[in-house]
């Protein structure tokens, strides 16, 4: 039994080497990697607002960069599916949350944007 359990002792304890250098973040879009490394940055935004069925229903905006984020004081104003948006926001990676979508931010500013609003995707 024991010469049974050796190699699988050995094999747990040598593991694949880790395929990210140290300090890199993967898989994140420039945004992300920013809420990561620079609390309290403030970042200009144009996008589109949308509506997630996750947990019970949330709005964040979908940024023309690519990145989701998750807003925690977006204005019952601008909760409308579609709806394009510029914001300057801060972001907070001292903060976590259930939504995942996205680095989470507090909204400084935000109006509509002068482009027509978007229709919803098909869910």
């Amino acid at each position: 039994m024991r010469l049974l359990m050796l190699p699988l002792l050995v094999a747990a304890c040598t593991g694949a080497p880790d395929p990210e250098p140290s300090g890199a973040v993967p898989d994140r879009t420039p945004a992300e990697t920013t809420a990561v490394a620079a609390p309290d940055s403030v970042v200009s935004i144009t996008g589109v607002v949308r509506h997630f069925d996750l947990e019970g229903g949330f709005f964040a905006i979908r940024g023309d960069d690519g990145t989701t984020y998750d807003p925690s004081n977006l204005d019952e104003e601008f909760r409308q599916d579609g709806l394009r948006v510029q914001a300057r926001v801060r972001l907070r990676p001292d903060m976590g949350g259930i939504h995942m979508v996205g680095p989470i931010v507090d909204i400084i500013e935000i109006r509509k944007d002068s482009v027509a609003a978007e229709p919803a995707p098909d869910q």
